[in-house]
């Protein structure tokens, strides 16, 4: 008895100890810059002379964040490039876990592949897909050269300014689609059988069974799936970085790319923090409204 006690004692001290480390990580590279950011939003660090101004101006930067066209522009191109991604990773991910989760031969390569994006350096990513999608030299314009696409009429895919958001958006999905995969095959696993068989009894068609048996029994670890994706799709900075540096022109410029041009080229620091600050609170409300919409059904 003695020796049992002394045991879950040791183990609750263990347990202290990592729970005591990781709250000093969190506060030191996390919380403690999240909450020096919002108090630089409140400052005038707006200019490299004033990089240490301790000056307050309640909310003159927000109110220069929403007065500026070419932020609000940015803005509105992140929430577009969100709801793509969101869209793109959501279908294609169901798709793939329910083609994934039959029996074929290979499957298992097949699952494996679709880590490979996922673990690859984002920035080689971004110099293989610059190349395939070159307008005027990539192997996808010369395969539809080839095929009797008029060069005139050839898309210019990362280098137009109606297509390049939407592919960056694509090829975003591509790289992060290997977790909502793997999740959702792991739900797929745990679907009653018995439903499945009466469904094939009844004779329901794949769409049928997708709509009244699957998604339903998933709806947990779809929810889950959204709210990350959601979150991710905010995250873009990298992606866009190493595919187009937020061109042609500005048709690929989202916030994360403003606030990084903002904090660090123009060196608008209290601007750049009310930015972020504005984002993380979009990204939290966003987060917040997906979580209680999914508890009211």
């Amino acid at each position: 008895m003695h020796r049992t006690s002394g045991r879950l004692k040791a183990e609750e001290r263990t347990a202290w100890l990592f729970l005591s480390l990781f709250t000093i990580l969190f506060a030191i590279f996390k919380l403690y810059p999240l909450i020096y950011g919002v108090a630089i939003s409140f400052l005038d660090r707006n200019s490299l002379r004033n990089v240490y101004s301790n000056d307050f101006v309640w909310f003159e930067n927000y109110r220069k964040v929403f007065s500026n066209a070419t932020t609000m522009q940015a803005f509105g191109r992140t929430f577009l490039f969100s709801v793509m991604y969101t869209v793109f990773t959501m279908c294609f991910s169901i798709l793939a876990a329910i083609l994934l989760n039959r029996q074929f031969r290979g499957r298992t390569a097949v699952r494996t592949m679709f880590y490979m994006p996922y673990v690859t350096n984002l920035i080689a990513i971004g110099v293989v897909w610059n190349y395939i999608l070159n307008p005027y030299k990539g192997p996808v314009n010369r395969l539809l050269l080839a095929l009797g696409v008029a060069q005139d009429h050839l898309p210019l895919w990362l280098g137009g300014n109606g297509s390049a958001l939407p592919m960056v958006a694509v090829i975003h999905t591509w790289v992060g689609l290997a977790f909502p995969v793997i999740t959702l095959l792991a739900a797929l696993q745990q679907v009653p059988r018995p439903l499945l068989e009466v469904a094939d009894l009844e004779g329901a068609s794949a769409f049928q069974r997708l709509r009244y048996v699957l998604l339903p029994s998933l709806k947990p670890t779809l929810i889950f799936i959204l709210t990350i994706t959601i979150i991710n799709s905010f995250k873009n900075y990298t992606v866009i970085m190493a595919l187009t540096e937020g061109g042609p022109g500005t048709a690929t410029q989202v916030a994360s790319m403003q606030i990084y041009a903002d904090a660090f080229k123009y060196f608008r620091l209290g601007i750049a923090s009310a930015e972020g600050a504005l984002l993380a609170s979009i990204i939290f409300v966003i987060s917040l409204l997906v979580q209680r919409r999914s508890h009211e059904q």
